[in-house]
């Protein structure tokens, strides 16, 4: 109930923000004439539709993919060889004495715990990579807003998520998406180190 009615206020302000004339004051000696009024040329851009469909936020997703899984294999393969290490200590536990067996107990825990940080260290490197290329595309895609912007004298762009209700002709993210494939079709992310 509580989050309808702020819901409904900020339909309302949304309304009132878009209907109300926008005026920016001129400076003058003389303030007592109106100020001047600027005329609200709005569009919408479905930002989350670009993200997904772009060609350069599609490679980015594909690379980490990539390299997510050739990193998921090594440290499959790297579990696999700890466990069979781990498989043989046990068998050999009855032959060896017990600070010898605690010391080799002792040597896997730590490669165990070696392979862990790998793996967090590659999974943040990732998420790492992927951020910087997605941060890319969002620039580009800023840049893209820029020149339609301009092209089109408009005041205002808003994400389409925020807007309950809008003509298809205030909709831009066909032009948008085009034009950010235009100029950059794909993005090269970094390589994460081992």
């Amino acid at each position: 109930m509580k989050h309808l009615r702020y819901r409904q206020m900020a339909l309302a302000m949304m309304a009132f923000a878009v209907l109300a004339p926008v005026t920016a004051p001129i400076a003058r000696a003389d303030t007592t004439q109106p100020a001047q009024q600027i005329p609200v040329a709005i569009a919408v851009i479905d930002i989350q539709q670009i993200l997904r469909d772009s060609s350069a936020a599609k490679s980015v997703r594909a690379q980490v993919d990539k390299q997510k899984d050739t990193y998921q294999a090594q440290i499959a393969q790297q579990e696999n060889a700890l466990r069979d290490v781990d498989k043989k200590l046990a068998e050999q536990r009855a032959t060896l004495s017990a600070d010898d067996f605690a010391k080799k107990q002792d040597q896997l825990r730590q490669q165990m715990d070696q392979l862990r940080q790998n793996s967090e260290k590659l999974k943040q490197q990732l998420e790492d990579a992927f951020n910087a290329g997605m941060g890319q595309v969002s620039q580009a895609l800023a840049g893209v807003l820029t020149d339609i912007a301009k092209q089109r004298s408009l005041t205002l762009i808003l994400d389409k998520r925020a807007v309950p209700l809008s003509a298809n002709g205030f909709d831009i993210t066909a032009d948008a998406l085009k034009g950010l494939n235009a100029k950059l079709p794909s993005v090269t992310i970094p390589k994460p180190t081992q």
